[in-house]
């Protein structure tokens, strides 16, 4: 269950991003509060969590 919700919730955010792309066509608005943030996290989970696992 540790590596299945991780992967689900980064394909979540992956799919948001490209429905602000697409649908709503606003990205460059939401840029500051939605991309940026979320990469930011994600990349932070991914090095926390291999230097913690491995």
């Amino acid at each position: 269950m540790r590596l299945i919700l991780p992967f689900f919730m980064t394909i979540i955010f992956v799919l948001y991003v490209l429905y602000l792309a697409f649908i709503k066509k606003d990205l460059k608005k939401n840029m500051q509060t939605v991309v940026y943030p979320g990469v930011f996290f994600i990349s932070v989970w991914v090095i926390c969590y291999f230097i913690f696992l491995y």
